[in-house]
């Protein structure tokens, strides 16, 4: 792996952030180019140049692969970084109406937004994104995208966050999540500390019929559940970074809510670890889209910035940058190996959305009748770290 690239992913890897939740780390490479791809894109007027403006996670605006497209367009953006899913809806609701561009929601807030009819986002013309053509059967027409036939987002990113495990301990994981608190796994899990993604796995385990939506009874079942494992629970980290070390010093053997990246540092560190996830409950996937905000002020520069950014070269360049996995088709090809083969193409090869479409991690931020919100979650999740 180049030296430039492995810098910037341990600094991602440290972050005391979920992978999923906030793709932000550092701020990129200063040297990774975009090779083959034009950055002639095309207004409906025929001209680009002016500003774009820019909200979404840090890493996405694709400060270095964007570049070339950039200064030939004579484009100049602005680029603010949110640090929670909601910040544009907050914005946009608080005097920023008209003052933004690009946005980068991921699947579950975007879904949740267009369930609601909440205003945010607006329909996109893929006449002016042709690129969006070579997306992975999996993103066309994605359900957490498409509401009464129209688009709303071109998906730039993807991945997972399976278990992370000592091969010459365990030959693969168990069938469910909840059979880690069979005694056999005493001091050998180390788990992320993630209140949503955490109670999301353990409530799929018990089959809840919708693992984000928990009453008050459910969610308290699932944190008996999640405490019967409790004992054989070594430390929780407070990073991916904090979750490799652990694995790497031995002083546990499984990691639970992982990054396949983990699987590379510890190999460096001549300690063998894979992935693997229980074969029945599976693991939960993420994905990042380009979106167009309501009242964009630069839609013409906006257009050109995804179409260029979802051009092969582009997506494969930013894909490789972020540890993720790419959207469009023709990009494989063009990733590292070592990133490629960290996530499970196969799921977005399938058309409709594949696994991505049939799942939703994050709860409702408020109580929704029975439903209870996300602040009871952090609660639950505080409680299970406290005993």
């Amino acid at each position: 792996m180049d030296d430039r690239l492995k810098v910037f992913l341990d600094a991602k890897l440290n972050a005391d952030v979920s992978r999923r939740r906030f793709l932000q780390g550092a701020a990129g490479l200063s040297t990774l180019t975009v090779l083959g791809a034009t950055s002639q894109s095309y207004a409906a007027d025929g001209k680009l140049g002016g500003e774009l403006n820019f909200l979404g996670w840090d890493g996405e605006h694709g400060g270095n692969v964007a570049k070339p497209f950039l200064e030939q367009n004579n484009i100049k953006m602005n680029a603010s970084f949110q640090s929670a899913a909601d910040e544009a809806l907050t914005r946009l609701n608080t005097g920023g109406r008209g003052a933004m561009d690009i946005l980068t929601p991921n699947k579950d807030f975007q879904t949740a937004i267009l369930k609601a009819g909440t205003e945010l986002f607006q329909p996109l013309d893929l006449a002016r994104i042709p690129t969006a053509s070579g997306l992975f059967p999996a993103f066309k027409d994605a359900p957490w995208l498409v509401k009464d036939g129209k688009t709303y987002g071109i998906p730039i990113i993807w991945g997972d966050e399976p278990c992370v495990f000592n091969p010459k301990k365990w030959d693969a994981m168990p069938a469910k999540y909840t059979d880690f608190a069979d005694p056999k796994y005493k001091g050998e899990l180390v788990l992320l500390d993630d209140p949503f993604g955490n109670i999301w796995l353990w409530a799929k385990s018990l089959d809840m019929p919708e693992p984000n939506r928990l009453t008050e009874e459910q969610l308290q079942q699932v944190l008996d559940a999640m405490l019967k494992s409790k004992p054989n629970v070594v430390t929780i980290g407070a990073s991916h970074g904090d979750m490799a070390d652990v694995l790497v010093r031995g002083d546990a053997s499984i990691g639970i809510g992982g990054w396949a990246y983990q699987v590379m540092i510890a190999k460096e560190k001549g300690v063998e670890l894979v992935v693997g996830s229980p074969s029945v409950d599976g693991t939960f996937y993420w994905s990042d889209s380009y979106a167009l905000a309501v009242d964009a002020p630069n839609v013409d520069n906006a257009y050109g910035f995804i179409d260029f950014m979802t051009k092969p070269e582009s997506n494969a360049a930013l894909a490789a940058e972020l540890a993720s996995g790419c959207t469009v088709e023709a990009a494989y090809d063009l990733m590292p190996e070592d990133i490629r083969s960290m996530f499970p193409y196969d799921n977005v090869r399938q058309p409709g959305g594949g696994i991505l479409g049939t799942q939703i991690v994050v709860p409702p931020q408020e109580p929704d009748g029975d439903v209870v919100g996300a602040p009871s979650w952090v609660e639950a999740w505080q409680t299970f770290k406290a005993s």
